[in-house]
């Protein structure tokens, strides 16, 4: 009888080992589930992770186009608007040379209008627009406009000897070239033909 007992018991164990043998395969299937669905969600969540930064990055280069567009159009405007003042500097720098040199003028009336020339200047100057120095300097065609070429010895060849109109830059880039005459060395010009 107690052999009985023995094999009863046993065949418990047994039962219950098999019960737990399921039970642990179905767990194991579980967890089998449970990585897979990790896994995706976690590839899913990379895929989202990406196009976020990926939406990021072209928020942040389109902020800076649109800040780099309006730069270059406040630039455009500022430079459009101090082209149109050029054409008072100008008449500035004549009504003030003329009246300057003419002794019968009234010195009050003299001073305000170097005065109102000067300040002038410096709204000009505020909006960046500063006068290309162009008298005694090489001639450069990306900062002065030829328009007459004298023949003379007193100045080096391709030398600026007189300036026409004054030539504006705003901002480092040129506004308007300066009208210019330029000095060009005398050649002797001996034609011979020969017959």
């Amino acid at each position: 009888m107690a052999e009985e007992k023995i094999i009863r018991i046993k065949e418990k164990d047994f039962r219950r080992i098999a019960g737990f043998r399921n039970k642990a395969k179905k767990l194991e299937k579980k967890c089998s589930e449970l990585e897979a669905k990790v896994s995706a969600l976690q590839k899913e969540s990379n895929e989202w992770k990406e196009r976020a930064s990926r939406l990021a990055a072209e928020m942040d280069n389109l902020r800076k186009r649109v800040e780099k567009e309006k730069q270059e159009f406040r630039s455009f405007i500022q430079a459009s608007f101090a082209e149109k003042l050029l054409f008072f500097d100008e008449i500035f720098e004549k009504v003030v040379s003329d009246v300057c040199s003419n002794k019968e003028i009234n010195k009050n009336i003299a001073d305000g209008l170097v005065m109102l020339r000067d300040q002038f200047g410096h709204l000009l100057k505020s909006l960046g627009v500063s006068k290309i120095e162009a008298k005694g300097k090489k001639f450069d065609p990306m900062l002065h406009e030829a328009i007459e070429i004298v023949e003379t010895e007193n100045e080096p060849d391709g030398t600026v000897i007189e300036e026409v109109r004054s030539g504006y830059m705003i901002n480092g880039h040129l506004l308007k070239p300066a009208q210019v005459k330029v000095a060009r060395g005398k050649t002797n010009d001996i034609n011979t033909s020969k017959d």
